[in-house]
């Protein structure tokens, strides 16, 4: 019986290589037509408006207001209007932001003359301007760049740092042209960008207009590594100069190599980028989006301060940015394809774009030799617990939690659950079950493998449909219940019966943990209390939803985590409230915690032992 399913699923893994190709076959006629009638739709556009010779020029102005200048110099023009807009929204952060509300000073000239060009505006960030008989137009606007975020820009004294969707304008019929962009900046700075370099330093170009403004850049002074995998160039810059220490950059790089080898082996040892860039700012963020969020070719991240990160404790996060370089950024849901930067773009799918690169970066860990067997698995039994131990998860699905990401983080909703760690339970969920209809053939690495040939490869991006077929070339069975039930629906997975695909079980324990009663957000100046439970020692002690808690008794190390062996001890909470500075005492009382772990079967079966084996298969 096992030879025959062995056997059965080489044939199914030559099915799965060849089934692209195919498919392409099958089809040559109608792609045949299609390319015959593209160059008479090329023709007729061109007809129409033509392309664009489009610069964009970036100046840093004043460090001390923190502003750019941004001019859009657009020529080649043969149209009668020309729309411009500015993205409210940065891809990968699911809140709407307004980049307009940072512009002062907008105006439109003829390139030639220097004349005031006549504009509208048709939207909050949306502007229509007369463009008849004008060759060519000059956009100018400051832009004020006074927070340091993921999503936000930022002028300092030391440095200055953004995104393209905060100061690249869209031209609208124009997104598939390239562009150049040109920097201006004070003496001594260097200039770090995601953008393709040009023999001049200063000059930057983009093929189209998502790759611009996707790309980030950095100016000024901060450390850079370079180093190559697979011959393309990578880029790791800390910020502030001299934070992260020679010795812990050089570690960090070494790891970063192993993380880039790894999770290319996936995705045919391929790297979509012609270079990379780490952007690590070692210092809190100035609003709630921190952490880290990741482009077209760079991912930024905000760190610990230099004297107490370590490359041991960053590298997690730098695996699940870069694992974003293919699901996500490139294989991604219909429902964001392409981009559309006016307005939310909702998706039921981030549980497997932020979910499952959740669960890749566990993975990628085990297998780069960062983490043991033991600690993965510990990793997966956590994933489980922090979706079982919500009492959300009966109410909100892994899709519903999904699109509504977009109710926005800051004040936290009233009532939710992570799509990213309903994601993580279920990429391992989906994995194992795949292992375990393949005898160990094929897992969840070559569902990712056949989503990414048939829908980005192909010029698309996957819906349902998609996903359900690609589970059925691999495994031969339906997966149309399991996703009904447990991603599109609130049922508890039947944890016993999957993870004994590998001979595990799990085992749930009680441990005793700090009950305060509060939440907080990390703010440059403190935690900002977000919520108050009732009855709870926050509550006894007095504290407020807004109070910032900048001091827990004489130390100014704000680790909750750290308090559970103080149960039944009383702390003191400074705390700043209506810029009041407060002492309030706070009686840590215990509540009690449920852990799940996973625990081998007694005598597993060899198909047991073959399911678990490919699943935990270490290397690259």
């Amino acid at each position: 019986m096992n030879r025959v399913l062995s056997s059965s699923h080489e044939r199914a893994k030559r099915q799965v290589r060849l089934y692209t190709k195919r498919k392409l076959v099958r089809r040559l006629p109608s792609v045949f037509a299609v390319l015959l009638l593209l160059p008479l739709l090329t023709a007729s556009a061109a007809t129409q408006q033509g392309k664009l010779n489009t610069t964009y020029t970036v100046a840093v102005v004043s460090t001390q207001a923190s502003l750019f200048h941004v001019t859009t110099e657009v020529r080649d023009l043969n149209q009668r209007f020309l729309e411009v807009s500015l993205p409210v929204w940065t891809p990968g952060w699911y809140t709407i932001e307004n980049y307009a509300k940072n512009i002062l000073r907008f105006k439109v000239t003829d390139a030639n003359s220097g004349a005031r060009v006549p504009f509208s505006l048709t939207g909050k960030q949306t502007w229509s301007i007369g463009t008849a008989g004008r060759g060519a137009i000059k956009i100018e606007f400051d832009y004020r760049a006074d927070v340091l975020a993921l999503n936000q820009a930022k002028i300092s004294q030391d440095f200055a740092f953004f995104t393209g969707t905060q100061l690249f304008l869209r031209l609208a019929g124009h997104t598939s042209e390239e562009s150049t962009v040109r920097f201006q900046v004070p003496d001594n700075w260097r200039i770090l960008s995601a953008l393709k370099e040009t023999a001049d330093q200063l000059v930057f170009t983009a093929p189209d207009y998502d790759t611009l403004v996707d790309s980030t850049t950095e100016m000024g002074n901060f450390d850079v590594e370079t180093f190559e995998v697979a011959g393309k160039p990578h880029y790791f810059a800390a910020t502030p100069a001299g934070a992260f220490s020679t010795e812990k950059r050089l570690k960090f790089v070494e790891m970063l190599k192993k993380v880039a080898h790894t999770q290319s082996a996936i995705f045919f040892n391929n790297q979509p980028f012609d270079k990379y860039v780490y952007f690590y700012f070692f210092m809190p963020p100035e609003s709630n989006a921190g952490g880290a969020l990741e482009h077209a070719n760079s991912h930024v991240a905000f760190a610990p301060s230099g004297d107490t990160a370590t490359p041991d404790g960053l590298i997690e996060t730098a695996a699940h940015e870069f694992f974003h370089l293919w699901n996500v950024k490139r294989l991604r849901p219909l429902d964001m394809t392409p981009y559309d930067y006016s307005r939310e773009q909702e998706t039921s799918f981030l549980w497997i774009s932020e979910g499952f690169t959740n669960y890749y970066a566990n993975v990628t860990m085990m297998r780069a030799g960062f983490r043991s067997r033991r600690e993965f698995l510990d990793r997966v039994a956590r994933a489980a617990l922090g979706v079982e131990s919500n009492e959300a998860r009966a109410y909100i699905s892994p899709a519903a939690s999904s699109i509504s990401t977009w109710l926005g983080n800051d004040p936290p909703r009233a009532f939710e659950i992570s799509y990213r760690t309903q994601g993580e339970n279920l990429g391992a969920l989906l994995d194992l079950s795949i292992r375990h209809d393949t005898n160990g053939a094929l897992g969840l690495d070559d569902l990712m493998r056949l989503l990414y040939r048939t829908t980005y490869e192909r010029g698309k991006g996957f819906n349902g449909v998609d996903i359900l077929d690609a589970l059925r070339i691999l495994t031969r069975n339906d997966y149309k219940d399991f996703l009904n039930r447990y991603a599109s629906g609130v049922e508890i997975p039947d944890y016993a019966r999957i993870y004994a695909y590998a001979g595990y079980r799990f085992e749930r324990g009680v441990i005793k943990r700090a009950r305060l009663g509060f939440t907080a957000r990390s703010m440059p100046e403190g935690l900002r209390v977000t919520s108050i439970a009732l009855a709870s020692p926050a509550e006894a002690a007095g504290l407020r939803v807004g109070d910032v808690i900048t001091r827990i008794d004489d130390s100014d190390t704000l680790r909750l985590d750290l308090l559970d062996d103080r149960i039944g001890q009383t702390i003191a909470l400074g705390v700043i409230r209506d810029s009041r500075q407060l002492e309030l005492p706070l009686t840590i009382q215990s509540r009690d915690h449920i852990t799940l772990t996973l625990i081998e079967v007694e005598n597993p079966t060899h198909t047991q032992l073959r399911v678990r084996e490919a699943w935990l298969k270490q290397g690259v």
